[in-house]
């Protein structure tokens, strides 16, 4: 077991009560590339009595329940981009979450090509579905192109932003705002205007990061070609010293020939702010402080 409590604590002097206190967990922090203890990039948040999704990756509904979470609970899930790896877990979180009879629809809010991702998804399941489903009935699969503003509460809001994910188009990033609080989880994205500008002062700022060693980056040409849409040590480092948040988080990261350690040592050479790597079941509650933990087994 990796045990972290309190590995790291902000103090903020704001009178932020329980109640209005946010939690994010990292369910999933990997890459295409198969890890176990990385699985596919998923953030579970949690607000009073809202609990919402950010991708479903590989894994999501396996990291749920290890860390005994309900996910019949879950109506809304947020897709950054329509990539397999941020949205592979889909259909095993909303079949699995029927099983235990999950009577409330699950939203999904994705950019253009969700509908027809979730209409096909339901053709090639439409067997099983009838089988298992016919006598007790089935929560939907509602698929939602991505709104401005989804609001859940009087203090709770989600933003949907175009990032730019190099070709990709229909690639977004999410701001979360609560009272005078702000989380922003960047997607995939390279160099970004929309990621600074919505970043700017954030609380907590989740951002991929890929780098790659000067060996393999000289003779892999496909990787070369995947770097142009990721965000490279040097862009990030811009990102942070414009944006400026309490918190960066580096997720999904993209890492060959080099280690994490190295990447820390290289942004402190041009950033002076806190930065953390992300850790699958690594949990954040955000409040007047900003406390870290870890909630589960590895």
């Amino acid at each position: 077991m990796i045990k972290y409590i309190l590995i790291l604590v902000l103090t903020f002097f704001n009178n932020v009560s329980a109640s209005d206190i946010v939690n994010v967990t990292f369910l999933g922090t990997g890459t295409p590339r198969p890890d176990i203890n990385k699985l596919g990039p998923s953030i579970l948040l949690k607000y009073k009595e809202h609990e919402i999704l950010f991708d479903v990756g590989r894994g999501t509904t396996l990291r749920l329940d290890q860390i005994n979470n309900n996910y019949t609970k879950i109506h809304n899930i947020y897709i950054s981009h329509m990539h397999y790896d941020h949205i592979v877990g889909l259909a095993d979180f909303w079949l699995t979450s029927n099983l235990w009879q999950k009577n409330k629809n699950t939203n999904v809010y994705g950019p253009e090509g969700i509908k027809e991702f979730c209409k096909e998804l339901k053709k090639s399941y439409a067997k099983d579905l009838d089988y298992r489903y016919k006598k007790n009935g089935i929560s939907e699969l509602n698929c939602i192109n991505h709104k401005d503003i989804k609001k859940y509460d009087n203090t709770l809001s989600i933003k949907t932003f175009e990032n730019d994910h190099g070709h990709i188009e229909n690639s977004y990033g999410f701001k979360i705002k609560f009272g005078n609080k702000k989380i922003v989880y960047s997607g995939d994205t390279t160099y970004s205007k929309n990621v600074v500008e919505n970043s700017k002062n954030a609380d907590i700022l989740i951002h991929e990061i890929m780098s790659v060693s000067e060996k393999i980056f000289d003779k892999n040409k496909r990787l070369r070609a995947v770097a142009r849409t990721h965000t490279n040590i040097n862009q990030l480092v811009r990102i942070l010293n414009k944006a400026r948040p309490k918190l960066t988080i580096l997720n999904h990261a993209l890492l060959f020939g080099v280690k994490e350690k190295y990447v820390l040592s290289e942004i402190k050479k041009g950033y002076d702010g806190n930065v953390i790597f992300a850790k699958d079941l690594m949990s954040i509650d955000l409040g007047n402080e900003i406390n870290i933990f870890n909630i589960g087994k590895q």
